[in-house]
């Protein structure tokens, strides 16, 4: 098979865009394994030339090498150092190795890559979301870790820049890859290819195209196909953005837009991969996904594909323009479009292919753009001297609002000068002694990112200013002698021009910027980028969120908020409550309010109008309005469902129906009128259910019961009750009778809800009697489950452990929490440098610490009142591009800008853990509610339910159970409890223990009222006391000021006695009912109440006895200045109580509490014999010991334990068997030489001879002489 014919079957047979059962598809979702099918895995740096931009002396760039027995290692660790690989010519670069310093700790974790084909034009590799990627890297020095491009690099120059470092920034580096074979084709703006698809038509699902283009014009069409039936594919150049329109045939266009500064005579990659209905468009990386409109999914294409150009306009395109470039390796499915086509002319088989005005190669056209990075930096060109007209030109793009573009000084005296102010180009002139002018004769703004072309020409008496072709002139008095030099883009001050520039003539002449003489015409030394424009378009993709609008300058980009509803640097915290329960709980609420609602708050969806309720029970209702609620008139509709309403809400779909799962309840209500209209033609069998009428449910179903009734029933109200008019009939409509009827209530399914649709029949025509009315209510809910989606952490270091939580560049944590705490961590989280930690401080100060790659950062807020006030409290973090947020209860803020330079992703790899550190330290006791992650709510109930250690559902505090007594106050801690006595008689841990004393005869303690008298009109007064001897004063107070007094004391019969004058007369009341002087503890409290006309009794545990008393109107039953209380006896008493007395009390006032103090008062004393403190034999009441709670071990993950020790397993045993042996070898070793043999034996060695230096010797000191025996020899 030749080449043609190999070309007809990939592309014809099959359709251009089909994709067959051999060929893979690039889907929908992800391109990462289109690549993965070719050979492309070759070592590219044996001969590549390596520099850096700092190193050591003996660990230069060329020891970056993999493997190699040293690295690279800067001189500087910071942000700013870079490895440059030049790998001698374009490559394919498909993956790279990464390694540290070895046998060290130095070593890069993280970096990114810029790629280019010279040294002068770096691209960033990017993410999806056109950030910056962060490639990672090692965790040692000796491993290595590699990371695959998903879409290869095609680059002479790669730049490693280290972002992240452990000790020093140490690495050893290989790129892996192939030879790049480059199919070209130029388009001069004129040609065009096509190719004929009438006769093979295509009819795909999905299809994949790749391809690589450079430019240097804004607009141009690159790619459209069309086809009879309404389907077409437009890919063109719009404003230097990549614009892609399709349509399947729905006569619905969908356009997709990705990329910006396209123009720039770069080369760009470009991915389009379509499945169905789903695709995504890709330029340099930055992945755009849609859904197609409409119903159709395939693509029938019957007419010619164009490249370049079309013959003439055709639907979906939006430019006029040709395209002007270079394409590159032009891939549609798996096929080299232009390889296939270069074959086809080749082998004679290019009969459907037309090429007009088109080559096979990729000239570089003669634009040399130069960058102007700072505002000190300029040219300097000369012009002709001492002439009376003057002409420059050149086209430039920036986004800075303001710099000098242009200064020239007149020979003659004066100068013109051009200049951007808030983005408009104006001109200041000034001729000799003549006055200054200003001109401003553009209104739009011109630092938009564009390029713009620039023509100042100046003759005798006219000026003419040209920007992108729209000239002004300006005719005054105008004489000039030109002077010698022209300064370009600043040069007299320090505020000039930040931008790119290309093509400056002036008066006609040009000068490659590769020839300016450095130092001479060009300063400042890097300032100024000759042969390239490096500038960034920070503002796509858009970082603003929510439809924010975004500006940006040379440095950084901003938002503009306005109308979006949401706040911040990017547009990310809503203005709007989350519902209307969020809105009653941070004020004072009307009983109704129209306002906006953000139910998912930072999340995608959009706020919606409701009407919020607020009813004096606490009931919270949230009212969605529709546009049909009004009771409208059926009539005219005989067919079943003929009448259809379908029902526009105040919201879309997704937020009602988030609203409807954040809601306990919700319910709408429907009902019908009718005459002689039947509804639901009951009764009728399940499967033979044929309605008149019915209602579409959330979900696009009709639904078989009505309002009031049960899912299912096939029932109104009315037939469930069994209250029909008919009893026969399920509903009061069915009837068929001729007066009017109704049938109604309320629809309380959440998953039904809200009605979408109602269709009505059986109403005649207009003239019979057949009439129907229906009424359709707004949807309504009740309750927020985010407020009651509460968990009480009732131990320090008990936890919510969360799935690690993806902050990346933009995210935010909402939560709501009481405590009475004052310094604990409200939630952690870690990831190998990075972490984010909120914690409350000293009781009124929140503190948000993060680190994301460079130092740590945080952001505080103090509040001038308690936030460990047992209260609820919002907080809300948001971390993104340009800073971190931290805001307090919805109106206290605070803000860090993140540091100059690339903004990185928070890296966290641990739990997300709520209620203290990843360590389980500083943690926190209190409730947590509402807590949202990016606009999602977190079901921490269902965390608790699970019986998790220390946690427990609802906001349940240690004083729920009033574990104070005697009315001591219970102070909240959460994981315990105190109690306040102040406003007890008692003490104690929970206010039980008794304050008595014993009193004799001769005791008596005065309590003077200091200051201003004290008059009572309702005194609440208790005392408690035991005895045997059955009489004596107890308590009594008095007014020698007024002669009023009150008495409690025991009779001599044993019974209470309570005496009182309070001025309209004497009163005594006798408590017969108990003897009290048998030795029992008896408890006394005495009040008044109804003006003081009434006095109420209570002993021990009887009922309270109330005494009615006439006062007569112009008496005064008020207790006047009363100046003492006396407890035993008064100072007019001989003898006393004999006994025991605790608990008194006067109102506020506890003097026997007061007077067993330390530091006592001086108004209150023993006036009599010393006394001691006294329990009265009453012993305290006691509650059980808080249960103790010890955190579970850890749970092991079976697992990831195998996994790391089961490789290890057989060289483990193999170890474990050696040692043993070898522990059985020393053990033999050992015995031998320790059981050795120590027997005698007998030698023929002199005695004495053992020390002798020599044999001589030795005979010398022998003391028994040498035994030797002579041989003898016997016969026998």
């Amino acid at each position: 098979m030749n080449a043609a014919a190999g070309l007809k079957t990939a592309l014809l047979c099959c359709g251009i865009f089909f994709i067959t059962s051999n060929i893979r598809n690039v889907s929908a979702d992800s391109y990462s394994d289109y690549f993965s099918d070719y050979d492309c895995n070759q070592p590219l740096m044996e001969h590549a030339v390596l520099t850096a931009t700092s190193s050591l002396n003996d660990r230069g760039p060329e020891k970056a090498r993999l493997n190699a027995g040293t690295s690279w290692s800067a001189k500087n660790s910071d942000f700013d150092q870079r490895l440059i690989i030049d790998l001698g010519y374009v490559r394919n670069v498909t993956h790279i190795a990464l390694q540290g310093r070895p046998h060290s700790d130095e070593f890069v974790t993280e970096y990114s890559i810029s790629y280019g084909i010279s040294d002068l034009e770096f691209a960033d590799y990017k993410e999806p979301g056109g950030n910056v990627k962060m490639f990672k890297g090692n965790s040692d020095g000796n491993s290595i870790h590699y990371n695959v491009f998903e879409v290869p690099i095609i680059a002479q120059w790669v730049r490693i820049n280290p972002t992240r470092w452990h000790d020093r920034i140490s690495m050893r580096v290989e790129l892996y890859g192939c030879d790049y074979v480059a199919e070209n084709l130029y388009f001069n703006g004129t040609g065009l290819v096509s190719y004929d698809l009438q006769y093979e038509p295509v009819a795909s699902t999905r299809e994949s195209i790749r391809f690589r283009f450079k430019t240097a014009f804004a607009n141009g069409l690159l790619m459209y196909s069309r086809g009879t039936q309404g389907d077409y594919f437009a890919l063109q150049l719009k404003d230097n953005k990549m614009i892609l329109n399709l349509d399947l045939g729905s006569s619905l266009m969908t356009s997709l837009s990705v990329g910006s500064l396209l123009d720039d005579n770069v080369w760009h990659d470009v991915v389009i991969s379509r499945n169905r209905r789903d695709i995504i468009f890709s330029v340099d990386r930055v992945i755009v996904r849609g859904r197609i409109k409409g119903e159709f999914t395939r693509l029938n294409l019957n007419r010619a594909l164009y490249l370049g150009a079309v013959p003439n306009i055709q639907e979906g395109i939006i430019v006029t323009q040709n395209f002007t470039g270079c394409m590159e390796n032009l891939f549609i499915n798996s096929t080299n479009f232009v390889r296939a086509m270069k074959d086809s002319f080749e082998y004679g088989d290019a009969y459907r292919y037309t090429k007009y005005q088109t080559v096979y190669a990729c000239p570089s056209p003669p634009i040399y753009p130069v960058t102007f990075t700072t505002r000190g930096s300029y040219v300097k060109i000369k012009g002709y001297e001492a002439q009376n007209t003057m002409n420059v030109s050149f086209y430039f793009r920036t986004y800075e609002d303001r710099g000098v573009m242009l200064h020239h000084d007149f020979a003659s005296g004066g100068y013109v000068r051009v200049f951007l102010e808030y983005g408009k180009v104006k001109i200041d002139m000034k001729i000799g002694d003549k006055p200054r002018i200003i001109l401003d004769n553009y209104d739009e703004q011109f630092n938009d990112g564009k390029w713009h072309s620039f023509v100042l020409a100046i003759a005798r008496n006219r000026l003419v200013l040209d920007i992108d072709q729209r000239p002004m002139t300006t005719t005054k008095n105008i004489q000039i002698s030109t002077g010698k030099v022209y300064y370009i883009a600043g040069g007299v001050d320090k505020n000039g021009f930040v931008g790119c520039m290309r093509l400056i003539l002036v008066d006609g002449n040009y000068k490659l910027p590769k020839d300016w003489v450095p130092g001479e015409e060009v300063c400042c030394g890097d300032e100024v980028v000759v042969d390239a424009c490096q500038m960034i378009d920070r503002c796509n993709p858009n970082p603003c969120q929510h439809s924010g609008v975004c500006h940006q300058n040379s440095m950084e980009f901003f938002c503009d908020c306005a109308n979006t509803g949401y706040a911040g640097a990017v547009c990310h915290t809503s203005n709007n409550p989350l519902s209307c329960q969020a809105y009653k709980n941070v004020g004072h609420v009307n009983q109704r309010v129209n306002l906006k609602i953000d139910v998912d708050g930072s999340g995608p969806l959009e706020p919606f109008p409701v009407t919020c309720e607020f009813y004096s029970d606490g009931r919270v209702i949230t009212t969605l309005s529709h546009s049909q609620e009004h009771t409208t008139t059926v009539d005219g509709f005989q067919e079943p469902g003929s009448f259809e309403q379908n029902i526009m809400y105040d919201a879309n779909m997704l937020q009602i129906e988030a609203l409807l799962n954040r809601s306990h309840t919700c319910w709408q209500r429907l009902s019908y009128s009718c005459r002689s209209s039947r509804l639901f033609n009951s009764p009728s069998e399940a499967g033979n259910f044929r309605p008149f009428s019915w209602w579409v449910s959330r979900h696009n179903q009709p639904m078989d019961y009505w309002a009031g009734a049960l899912p299912g029933s096939r029932k109104c109200e009315c037939g469930i009750l069994g209250k029909c008019h008919d009893p026969t009939k399920w509903c009061n409509c069915d009837s068929n009778n001729l007066e009017w009827t109704e049938d109604g209530g309320d629809i309380r399914e959440k998953e039904h809800l809200p009605v979408r649709a109602v269709k009505f029949g059986d109403t005649g025509t207009p003239l019979d009697e057949k009439q129907g009315r229906y009424t359709l209510g707004p949807l309504r809910c009740e309750g927020d489950d985010l407020f009651t989606n509460v968990v009480t952490f009732r131990i320090a270091d008990a936890t919510i452990n969360l799935p690690p939580f993806d902050m990346g560049h933009s995210g935010d944590i909402y939560l709501e929490f009481k405590t009475t705490q004052e310094n604990a961590v409200l939630f952690h989280a870690t990831g190998p440098t990075d972490y984010i930690k909120l914690s409350i401080n000293g009781g009124n100060k929140l503190q948000f610490q993060y680190q994301a790659g460079s130092g740590p950062l945080g952001v505080n807020v103090g509040t001038s009142y308690h936030l460990n006030d047992n209260k609820w409290h919002t907080v809300s973090v948001e971390r993104n591009r340009k800073e971190a947020r931290l805001v307090v209860d919805g109106s206290i803020k605070a803000e860090v800008r993140e540091p100059p330079g690339p903004v990185r992703a928070l890296h966290l790899t641990s739990d997300l853990v709520i209620g203290a550190t990843t360590e389980y330290r500083d943690g926190y006791v209190g409730c947590i509610r509402a807590l949202l992650l990016n606009g999602k709510m977190v079901d921490l109930k269902q965390y608790a339910m699970r019986g998790l250690y220390g946690v427990s559902a609802d906001c349940v505090g240690r004083c729920e159970s009033n574990p104070c007594l005697n009315n001591g106050t219970c102070i909240e801690r959460y994981d315990g409890y105190s109690c306040d006595c102040r406003w007890s008689a008692f003490k104690g841990p929970i206010c039980a223990d008794e304050i008595g004393v014993n009193l004799r005869t001769s005791s008596i303690i005065r309590y003077e009222f200091e200051g201003s008298f004290r008059s009572t009109i309702a005194e609440n007064i208790r005392v408690g006391f035991t005895t045997t001897i059955p009489k004596g004063f107890l308590l009594g107070f008095s007014s020698n000021l007024t002669g009023e007094y009150l008495t409690i004391q025991i009779s001599n019969s044993g019974f209470l006695r309570c005496v009182f004058d309070f001025g309209f007369e004497r009163q005594e009341i006798i408590f017969p009912k108990k003897h009290f002087g048998l030795g029992q503890y008896h408890d006394v409290r005495f009040s008044r109440k109804n003006g003081g006309s009434t006095v109420v009794l209570t002993v021990d545990n009887y009922e309270p006895v109330e005494y009615n008393f006439d006062i007569k109107a112009s008496a005064d039953a008020q207790f006047n200045n009363i100046q003492y209380m006396y407890i035993g006896k008064n100072e007019s008493m001989t003898d006393g109580f004999v006994g025991c007395v605790s608990r008194v009390q006067f109102d506020d006032i506890y003097p026997l509490k007061l007077m067993f103090q330390q530091n006592p008062p001086a108004n209150v004393k023993s006036l009599g014999t010393l006394l001691t403190e006294d329990f009265c034999g009453v012993e305290p009441v006691t509650h059980p010991p808080i249960e103790i709670e010890t955190r579970p071990p850890p749970l092991v993950d079976e697992d990831k334990l195998r996994k790391a020790y089961g490789g290890f397993s057989v060289v483990l045993g193999i170890i474990l068997v050696l040692l043993l042996l070898l522990l059985l070898l020393m053990v033999f070793l050992i015995g031998r030489y320790v059981h050795r043999h120590k027997g005698d034996y007998l030698t023929h060695e002199d005695e004495g001879a053992a020390n002798a230096d020599d044999p001589d010797e030795a005979v010398l000191h022998s003391r028994t002489g040498h035994q030797v025996t002579k041989r003898k020899e016997w016969f026998i």
